[in-house]
């Protein structure tokens, strides 16, 4: 290694180490979101800069529940000609496998929690914590049965918000998925309602960025793994093999 390359290298180890060791202790208070649940949570004045719901959560809440509807319907009519004894199409058959394999209600569930942890482990949030003892950031401290450690606020709002958002598709999973437009409607707005009940709570920017991101995140990868296993929009169609070779002459 060069002369001149170790220098600047050897300054910046301790210059980096000089800065950790001044700011170690301010830090982690500067982050509400790490500590367990603030006595005085930060405001932002009277201009919410990102509202939960974000315009793009709405849009793939409603993408999520159409595509739930679509497949509860596809699912019914298939089911109701097996059970008449009816011959089934390729395609109909694949929309009863696709009920078999997964749902909605369990991939939502899926993304979402993984979207938690995720946010749990890249932010070092405390999380799933039995017992009270103050956490700290540049300590890592190990667990203990007997002394164990808070949540981070974060985890706990990031949390909450999506435990409930998953025990209401569950309950929906369990007397059958939105099969009309108003039942999507209700489900559509049940969820809205949730985010908003928790979003009166939070003025941490951040963090509503978070709770936005996390229903956003599982609601369209869950409309893509299903997507996945039903059958495609466009083999759906008919063809008609006369009028279609008529057509190419």
């Amino acid at each position: 290694m060069k002369k001149s390359t170790l220098l600047a290298f050897t300054a910046a180890v301790l210059f980096g180490s000089g800065i950790l060791q001044v700011n170690a202790a301010s830090a982690t208070f500067d982050d509400p979101l790490l500590l367990p649940n603030p006595a005085k949570v930060p405001t932002t004045g009277s201009v919410v800069l990102i509202p939960v719901a974000s315009p793009q959560t709405v849009q793939g809440i409603h993408e999520f529940v159409k595509a739930w509807e679509n497949a509860e319907r596809k699912i019914a009519l298939a089911e109701s000609k097996k059970k008449n004894h009816q011959a089934l199409t390729k395609e109909e058959a694949k929309w009863l496998h696709s009920k078999d394999k997964h749902n909605y209600a369990d991939y939502f569930r899926k993304h979402s929690l993984g979207y938690v942890h995720g946010q749990e482990t890249a932010l070092n949030w405390n999380g799933e914590n039995r017992n009270k003892n103050e956490y700290s950031y540049y300590t890592f401290p190990k667990y203990d049965k007997d002394q164990g450690y808070t949540n981070s606020y974060g985890y706990n709002v990031l949390r909450s918000m999506v435990d409930r958002m998953n025990e209401l598709l569950q309950k929906q999973k369990a007397v059958g998925g939105p099969l009309t437009d108003e039942e999507a409607q209700a489900l559509e707005d049940a969820m809205l309602d949730i985010m908003a009940q928790d979003q009166e709570h939070v003025s941490n920017e951040e963090l509503r960025y978070y709770m936005n991101e996390a229903v956003w995140f599982a609601t369209k990868q869950t409309v893509k793994n299903m997507s996945a296993e039903e059958p495609f929009v466009g083999d759906m169609h008919e063809i008609n093999l006369r009028e279609a070779i008529q057509t190419d002459n």
